[in-house]
């Protein structure tokens, strides 16, 4: 019983709690502490992994271009999308094609954040090419199927951290997030680099600590994917009948605004469906949709001598692959371009 009465006695009262400026010492010190480690990811995220380095250059990649259109007077082309036309794509080699074939003179530049979507794409249009009146003759945008329609999830840290300007930030709550949390994380990573890139931060502390964390990791994922693809190959053996899918009719509102956004500014699109392995099925709806807005389709899904061994990992294209792909690009501008 004394015991419990001396425990008693030692928790907090009037007399032995913290007073208000020792707690404040202690806020101060965790504020101090989180503010040190903003100013840390703020000054490595321009050179966090190959992708923010890339994003960190689109300003002075598009300034460049601008610069090298009006000294010479020729149309600007951006090749625009993510890393399948980041690694499919041969700049250089499309311009030589283009001049063997007495084509038309351009000058490029590639806008292929890794990831991306359309929803991305939107916003980043608008942040930096839009805010800064800066709009290339052609965009030349390359994507395969979930690229494109609404219902791809939004990756939100990094859309709200790179791709969303401030003062675009109340038209995304309007057009794509309902919710209190997702509305609060995008402020918070808009304004926070600790915030917005804060799986990038964690997975470079684990690579750091742990020894082959990332080959690990790619273990575990095609372990994953491989269980995945044995429990659909068992349940097709056991009904053989095919079901009616049950995924949403996919929808193309966000397309709509990206063509939107270009075409109020001159700006022409071509809507590039990139080869893959295999010819993969392109919603004759959303063909529908571009060609209604005034846009082109290109479609490179079945590239004459393309094979699945132009193809580094069986998603992205590899160097003949890359070659192939350019040298067709080629000839479509070519045509395009002289119309």
């Amino acid at each position: 019983m004394a015991n419990k009465h001396h425990d008693y006695d030692a928790m907090p009262t009037g007399v032995n709690a913290p007073t208000w400026l020792q707690e404040l010492r202690v806020v101060m010190v965790v504020l101090a502490f989180v503010l040190a480690l903003e100013l840390i990811a703020r000054i490595i995220a321009p050179v966090l992994d190959f992708d923010r380095e890339n994003i960190y250059a689109f300003p002075e990649v598009i300034k460049n271009l601008e610069e090298k259109a009006d000294e010479s007077g020729n149309p600007e082309v951006v090749f625009f999308g993510n890393s399948l036309m980041l690694h499919g794509l041969d700049q250089e080699l499309v311009k030589q094609e283009l001049e063997k074939a007495d084509g038309p003179e351009i000058e490029t530049a590639k806008v292929t954040p890794v990831g991306t979507a359309m929803l991305d794409w939107v916003y980043l249009y608008r942040r930096y090419f839009s805010d800064e009146n800066s709009h290339p003759d052609v965009l030349v945008v390359g994507f395969v199927s979930h690229h494109i329609h609404d219902q791809e999830p939004i990756k939100l840290r990094r859309l709200s951290r790179h791709f969303v300007a401030k003062e675009d930030l109340p038209l995304l709550w309007k057009t794509d997030l309902k919710d209190f949390h997702r509305t609060t994380q995008s402020v918070l990573c808009n304004i926070s680099a600790l915030e917005g890139d804060q799986p990038e931060h964690q997975l470079g502390i684990l690579q750091t600590l742990i020894a082959d964390y990332k080959a690990g990791l790619n273990r575990n994922n095609r372990l994953v994917a491989d269980g995945k693809k044995r429990k659909a190959e068992l349940a097709s053996k056991k009904n053989p009948v095919p079901r009616k899918s049950t995924e949403p009719e996919e929808t193309y509102e966000r397309m709509k605004r990206f063509i939107a956004e270009a075409r109020q500014h001159g700006v022409k699109i071509y809507f590039i469906p990139m080869p893959q392995p295999e010819v993969w099925d392109f919603n004759p709806e959303a063909q529908k949709i571009i060609e209604a807005e005034g846009m082109t389709v290109l479609d490179a899904r079945a590239i004459p001598g393309m094979t699945p061994e132009d193809f580094s990992d069986g998603y992205h294209l590899g160097e003949t692959g890359k070659v192939k792909f350019s040298r067709w690009m080629a000839g479509q501008l070519k045509a395009q371009l002289e119309n």
